[in-house]
Order: C-alpha cells, then sequence, then structure tokens
C-alpha cells in the first residue's frame, strides 16, 4: 500500500504491502484485551514488535489510530453479512442470520469488545461519534428492510402495495430492535453469568417473533 504523503517519521520502513493492516490486526487485539485507555504509538509498536517510526508511517495520531482500527474492525463485521447464501435464505431465516451476526456469540468475543471499547468513547471522541452514527444507520437500515420482508412473507403480499408493510413502522422497530441487540451484546461481555449468549439469542429471537405477527 502507498503511503499517506502526510506521514512522517523515521525508523524501520514498511516491509510489507500488509503492515498497515497487521498493525490494525495487532491493534484490535489490544483494545479487545485492554480497552483504549492504555493505546498509544508507543504500546501498538511494542505490541507489534516494530519501531515508533513503522508505527508513524501510517498512523500520525492516536486519534488516528483508533478511528482507522474502527473502520478496519467494521469491514471485518461486514464481511460476516457477505456470505453468498444469503441469497437463498427466505426473509425470516435471512432475519434470523442477522441477529445471530450482531450479538456477540461469547464474551471474548474479539469484535463485539472492540465495538464496545470504542463505542464507549463515541460519548467524548466526535470523530469515533460520527463513524459510530454511521454504522449505526447502515445497520438500522438492514434491519428496517429485513423486517419489512418478514412482515410482508407473514402477510402473504405479492405486490400489493395498500398492504405492504408501513416503511415508518419498520424503521422504528429497526431502532428497537437495534437498541436491544446492543444492550444484549453489552450483557453477554460484561456479565456473561447473567446474560449467556444462549439466552441473549432467545431474547432477540422471541421478540422478532412479536413483532412478525401478522
Amino acid at each position: 500500500m502507498a503511503p499517506d504523503s502526510r506521514r512522517t517519521g523515521g525508523g524501520d520502513a514498511p516491509a510489507a504491502p500488509d503492515r498497515r493492516t497487521d498493525l490494525l490486526d495487532r491493534l484490535a487485539d489490544l483494545i479487545a484485551e485492554s480497552g483504549v485507555e492504555g493505546v498509544s504509538i508507543r504500546t501498538l509498536a511494542t505490541r507489534a514488535e516494530v519501531s515508533i517510526g513503522t508505527v508513524q508511517y501510517y498512523f500520525a495520531t492516536k486519534d488516528e489510530l483508533l478511528r482507522a482500527v474502527w473502520l478496519h474492525v467494521r469491514e471485518q463485521s461486514a464481511r460476516r453479512f457477505r456470505d453468498p447464501g444469503t441469497a437463498r435464505l427466505s426473509p425470516t431465516e435471512h432475519l434470523d442470520q442477522l441477529i445471530g451476526l450482531l450479538l456477540a456469540p461469547d464474551p471474548g468475543d474479539r469484535l463485539s469488545r472492540v465495538w464496545l471499547a470504542l463505542a464507549a468513547r463515541a460519548a467524548h471522541d466526535p470523530g469515533i461519534a460520527e463513524l459510530h452514527r454511521d454504522q449505526w444507520r447502515e445497520t438500522e437500515e438492514l434491519l428496517a428492510r429485513a423486517l419489512a420482508a418478514v412482515k410482508a412473507e407473514k402477510l402473504g403480499v405479492a405486490g400489493d402495495a395498500v398492504d405492504e408493510p408501513d416503511p415508518a413502522e419498520a424503521a422504528d422497530a429497526a431502532a428497537e430492535l437495534l437498541a436491544l441487540l446492543d444492550g444484549l451484546t453489552i450483557a453477554v461481555l460484561t456479565a456473561p453469568e447473567r446474560m449467556p449468549a444462549t439466552r441473549a439469542l432467545r431474547i432477540a429471537r422471541t421478540w422478532t417473533a412479536s413483532w412478525c405477527q401478522p
């Protein structure tokens, strides 16, 4: 990968085109284990066993590091939704797949732990907050489409615009469902003895089953 012309710093020159990705993977591991408070260019360099100059070649500041790792983890999460088999699923099966993907599967789930650490920082970091809003909006829209498709399936709608689910209703339901899933994920990560992943999944499925009734 070509370096950003704004980057400066001595030390080791990048040895491979995927060095930036490797640094972000190491940073995600660090955040998943210890949160964001101890993150710095120095701690990442130590974790990745490279010089500070190598990290600065790609990331000039801690804020830049955190925004980059948010996008990195977001892309890794998005890959979970690109299953080519999704097209063969019924609307109900697709919604259930989304529920499973959006819930933390266990307390040690790396992507979920990084999401939680960075989402907490969004409360006082405008840059992370903007990224969080964008991701929330995209996920909410995805859920709204899935919920509307299931409702239409349950109603037996076949192209009759009059009887199709109300988009505003689906949007509100998606916002409620996403808030529920976020809360359940936080509980799975922080209080697994009270909220094991199996219980969280059961609660989420109960919600969707109730909303999708014709």
